[in-house]
């Protein structure tokens, strides 16, 4: 019986203790761009492992780095902030890199998404406040360093 009670425990801690953990980083390529005056650094989520946590259970970002989503085409995008701590906004952009809209994200909450209102290939979430702060609107065309794709 004390044997059965044991196995029962070490079964139930290892149920309880191999269930879903908070999702760590996952590893993504940097590289540096511009937008308007300013110069940025970004992370590349360019694969939907990348994509799916984002910028997840992170604390704070630099006032000059993001996240650059990349999608294998234009498409309307959604966006939501579950387990994302710090409040950002998000720019869509076009094939051609132009900046169609940006919306500010509240953090850690799955009630809102945030649509892009016409198809995207690119997502970049920043600090929140980013854009309006660097007076970076609508038409601004994001360069960047060199060439990246999606990788489905």
């Amino acid at each position: 019986m004390m044997k059965a009670r044991i196995t029962f425990i070490f079964i139930l801690w290892f149920v309880v203790n191999c269930g879903p953990t908070e999702s760590a980083p996952v590893q993504t390529d940097v590289i540096f761009a511009s937008i308007g005056s300013r110069s940025l650094k970004l992370e590349v989520a360019n694969n939907p492992s990348a994509r799916a946590v984002g910028l997840m259970h992170r604390k704070e970002i630099g006032e000059d780095e993001g996240m650059l989503f990349v999608f294998p085409k234009a498409e309307y995008l959604s966006f939501w902030m579950k387990n994302t701590m710090i409040p950002l906004t998000v720019g869509y952009f076009g094939e051609d890199f132009r900046l169609l809209e940006t919306h500010d994200m509240k953090p850690n909450q799955t009630t809102e998404v945030y649509n892009s209102l016409n198809p995207a290939k690119y997502a970049l979430e920043v600090n929140q406040g980013w854009f309006a702060k660097n007076k970076i609107g609508k038409d601004a065309i994001l360069i960047l360093e060199k060439k990246i794709s999606a990788r489905d």
